[in-house]
């Protein structure tokens, strides 16, 4: 906790993180500020997008054959611009390219970044909340060893994830921060451009009974979903309320407050979704980073997410994330209990 009157920022969590070398500090430092720094500027951004033109779509596809809004491609280079001169980061896979950016280093322990720069962006034209994803992982090799192949990049799992953040953009601009089994949440103040908290870790509450799905798949869900669904809006004591915002920030950080379930579930009638939607390297690794650090848990319905190895930049994986409790009475009433 900070003494009173001085905020708490996240260079403070950094710093006060055991377990980090010297260099790590460092790296995570820079790496943190440059996400900061965009945080800052996208927020920014936001504020005026109707006026400015730029919450609509651009007629084109990414690499995932999904529409491209025009601030997806901002947010894409905005922070790519500060994760360069960062000098922090040694590569940087995006949701918006097909391979990972390698990225000059004047640190001896940079940083390995995957990003979804801006998650929920269809979002933006109903001005809903919105959000970016950050995965950190400690350097594949020695920088100084000379270029890393594709191959060395990101295909360690989450062995080497050591930290992970998101930003909200909503009524306020939230960082959610977790390193080492702590997550803080800073909220920027538009009076000083500073990212400031309290200095009190976060944790899932106890007693949540939210869940977080969208039930128009509800026919294509297999049959033990199915059930879970209808069990926890009749059967279950407490019964559970359903909300849902269509942004995995949005839905994980309210339930990271008020305690709830969050899941995106295969979809058997679409082809892209029928081993899940969601990215694993930087939308499943960092939201279950970011879980466990705050006493929750995160499967694929069958295995715990940072259990699973990728094969590839861009693999879809379902996702069920949420409080520790309602985690395993989910994989319970579904017939696979996890242990761990």
């Amino acid at each position: 906790m900070p003494p009173s009157g001085n905020p708490f920022t996240p260079f403070d969590q950094i710093q006060n993180t055991p377990g980090l070398g010297k260099d790590e500090r460092l790296c995570l430092s820079a790496t943190v500020v440059a996400i900061e720094k965009g945080g800052r500027k996208i927020a920014s951004l936001l504020r005026q997008g109707p006026i400015l033109g730029i919450t609509g779509s651009t007629d084109t596809k990414n690499i995932q054959g999904e529409e491209v809004q025009t601030m997806d491609q901002i947010a894409q280079n905005t922070f790519l611009t500060y994760f360069q001169q960062s000098g922090a980061v040694q590569a940087l896979l995006s949701e918006e390219s097909e391979f990972p950016a390698l990225l000059p280093v004047r640190f001896s322990s940079p940083c390995l970044v995957a990003m979804d720069p801006l998650d929920g962006s269809s979002n933006l034209s109903v001005n809903a909340s919105v959000g970016s994803i950050f995965a950190i992982f400690r350097p594949a090799r020695d920088p100084r060893a000379g270029v890393p192949s594709d191959t060395e990049l990101f295909n360690d799992s989450a062995s080497g994830l050591f930290a992970a953040c998101y930003l909200l953009y909503s009524v306020s601009t939230s960082l959610v921060l977790a390193i080492n089994g702590e997550v803080h949440v800073y909220t920027l103040d538009p009076s000083t451009g500073e990212f400031v908290g309290n200095g009190t870790p976060v944790q899932f509450p106890d007693g949540g009974k939210i869940y977080s799905v969208n039930e128009a798949y509800y026919p294509s869900w297999e049959a033990p979903l199915q059930e879970y669904i209808q069990w926890v809006k009749t059967d279950r004591k407490p019964t559970m309320i359903l909300r849902y915002i269509g942004a995995l920030v949005g839905d994980f950080h309210r339930n990271l407050l008020k305690g709830g379930i969050y899941l995106y579930p295969p979809d058997a009638s679409d082809r892209v979704k029928a081993s899940g939607k969601l990215r694993l390297l930087y939308e499943a690794y960092p939201m279950a980073f970011i879980a466990r650090a705050a006493g929750g848990m995160a499967t694929d319905g069958h295995r715990p997410i940072l259990e699973i190895r990728p094969n590839s930049y861009h693999q879809r994986i379902p996702l069920v994330v949420g409080p520790s409790d309602l985690i395993r009475e989910f994989q319970s009433r579904i017939g696979a209990p996890v242990s761990s």
